[in-house]
């Protein structure tokens, strides 16, 4: 017995459907003979006979029968899978899975995914972010299509879009003694309570472009995960954080919160987008990034 396939039950189909081989042919694009040899052919290959001539006219046997349910069943599923795929290749359909490596940036996320999904009503967004220290391997081996991070790692089949910039600023509450500071020093924090989220040190700016070059340490770290409770935290003067200052301008309006420039000349990052270089025709995906290079602050 041979392998059943699309183009029979399309012909099948088409045949109970139009009720002649000459009214099927022109719809299937056949001639009549060239028609009749097809139906010949599926017989032969599939090892059963599919119709049976009453007269002038072709009556499906028991087998064609089933056949036909199943062509009616299963050609609208292929016709449905063939419109997603499209869709998928031009990018106008699937699910934007997104790797933060950047604790802070969930405010910023949330400003770009409301406009992002009326522009695209059929692309849906996943934010991961068990990603927050492998987001490169996840990006290789397909699991997050987009990595929202501020350190970059360059490397071949990547592409990073820098989205935008910020300046990262110590933050301390109303009654701490450097409020009215123009900017501090690292040694400075020596006697400070460093609030920080639970991201090892080496991955924190505040350690590795400010405290570790001056050879300083806090007195001490505390690690909190959710930047509201950090930001309780320093209003009641437990301790100190460094923070992109668009963020604590974003919490103004609720904390009693001073940012204060680290070193004289500031510490300046920028966030980046990472991404496949494969998946640069995916309209959806470009269309995102395109979203978060535009000014939201």
């Amino acid at each position: 017995m041979g392998i059943l396939e699309r183009n029979h039950l399309t012909i099948i189909q088409e045949v109970a459907r139009e009720g002649s081989l000459t009214a099927a042919g022109l719809r299937l694009n056949l001639t009549q003979p060239a028609l009749s040899h097809a139906i010949r052919k599926i017989e032969n290959q599939l090892g059963v006979k599919i119709w049976r001539r009453e007269g002038r006219s072709l009556v499906l046997t028991q087998a064609g029968e089933w056949l036909l349910s199943l062509a009616d069943r299963v050609l609208p599923q292929f016709e449905l899978a063939e419109t997603r795929l499209q869709q998928f290749g031009n990018g106008e359909r699937g699910t934007l899975r997104i790797g933060m490596e950047c604790h802070p940036c969930y405010q910023w996320l949330l400003k770009i995914v409301s406009p992002y999904l009326e522009r695209w009503p059929k692309v849906d967004v996943d934010v991961r972010q068990k990603f927050q220290f492998g987001g490169i391997g996840a990006l290789f081996s397909n699991e997050i299509d987009i990595l929202v991070t501020p350190d970059p790692l360059y490397k071949p089949g990547l592409n990073f879009t820098p989205v935008f910039d910020y300046e990262l600023v110590l933050v301390v509450g109303a009654q701490h003694p450097l409020r009215e500071a123009e900017f501090v020093l690292p040694e400075q924090l020596m006697a400070e309570t460093l609030i920080t989220y639970p991201v090892p040190s080496e991955r924190l700016d505040i350690y590795t472009q400010f405290l570790q070059p001056a050879g300083i340490a806090p007195r001490q770290q505390k690690q909190i995960e959710t930047t509201d409770i950090m930001l309780v935290m320093v209003t009641h003067g437990r301790g100190v954080a460094a923070l992109p200052r668009w963020l604590v301008e974003e919490y103004a309006s609720r904390f009693e919160l001073y940012p204060i420039k680290l070193g004289k000349n500031g510490i300046a990052k920028q966030i980046f987008l990472g991404r496949r270089e494969t998946d640069e025709e995916v309209q959806y995906l470009e269309s995102f990034i395109e979203f978060a290079a535009s000014p939201h602050f």
